[in-house]
């Protein structure tokens, strides 16, 4: 298998600098790389880009988007504005048969469609070894945006943290060592056993409108309509919402507007605060779950 990996060409769409830290690792891994809307690329041999997404995708047995993936549209973040990259039928026709298209997630429409033209997809956005040294350069960034966005320090701030995942994890531990005041909300009973243990407050989930009226900021990684209309005029004009769930978030935003409250959809914080961090985390772990993904897909057709 390894051998076959070597012979491979991996196509890299799309992204930011994480992307291309990404293609620089892959060039370790691959027979060469090339990209289509990446930009800042570094001039290395194997690594080149494609003039279009037909060259791009040509002999290409492993396509890498970015880790947000593509929108419902299927469309997906350049950093080259003249470029412009979309998962559609006519993509997947463009791809080598049994090719591996790599991401951090992808919308149950498009995933679909891969299965009908014969593409793997291989999702890593909630892989541990993705997601949990992912969490921090996001709890940082959660915190830079707090830090910039209020006229108070973050030592001695209220601040409410909706769930309890990786991200929540990480978000908390650090805003409770410089001197916040954490009340971590989850519906799960051991989460909020656990957040009690680590000296946080802990609120269940059916009652979080009990916790909003006395806040400074709501830190919300719940991927679900919490924050709902009802729920925000509960809280103080001034309060700031930062929303750190997947789009759309958790938030009524056009509700938090009418009662005065700041909310911000924060997403890609890692990319955007510590890309070279983030960047290195996808590039350290990438190569060996494509290659596994590739043995399984091996496997199987000699199964067959």
């Amino acid at each position: 298998m390894k051998k076959y990996f070597t012979e491979c060409g991996v196509a890299v769409l799309g992204g930011d600098h994480r992307q291309v830290i990404v293609a620089e690792a892959m060039l370790a891994q691959a027979a060469w790389v090339r990209t289509l809307g990446l930009t800042d690329l570094p001039r290395l041999p194997r690594l080149s880009p494609a003039t279009d997404l037909k060259a791009a995708l040509t002999g290409a047995a492993v396509v890498i988007l970015p880790i947000s993936g593509a929108n419902d549209r299927g469309l997906v973040k350049t950093s080259d504005p003249t470029v412009s990259v979309k998962i559609d039928a006519e993509f997947f026709a463009l791809m080598e048969p049994h090719a591996l298209l790599v991401t951090g997630i992808l919308p149950s429409n498009l995933k679909q469609m891969a299965t009908v033209r014969g593409v793997r997809v291989l999702e890593y956005g909630e892989d541990d070894a993705i997601a949990i040294p992912n969490a921090i350069p996001t709890a940082e960034g959660a915190i830079q945006l707090m830090m910039e966005k209020t006229s108070f320090t973050v030592d001695g701030s209220t601040c409410l943290v909706l769930g309890f995942g990786r991200v929540a994890q990480a978000l908390a531990g650090r805003l409770f060592a410089l001197g916040a005041e954490v009340t971590v909300v989850a519906r799960n009973s051991q989460q909020l056993a656990a957040a009690k243990g680590l000296g946080y407050q802990a609120l269940p989930l059916k009652i979080l409108a009990e916790g909003l009226a006395e806040v400074d900021v709501v830190f919300n990684s719940i991927p679900a309509p919490i924050l709902s209309a009802a729920l925000l005029k509960r809280m103080t004009p001034g309060t700031l919402i930062i929303d750190l769930a997947s789009a759309p978030g958790g938030v009524d935003f056009e509700a938090a507007e009418h009662h005065g409250i700041t909310a911000i959809l924060a997403l890609g914080l890692p990319g955007k605060v510590a890309p070279r961090t983030a960047g290195q985390i996808l590039a350290t772990k990438l190569p060996g779950l494509i290659k596994q993904e590739l043995a399984d897909i091996f496997e199987e057709g000699f199964q067959r």
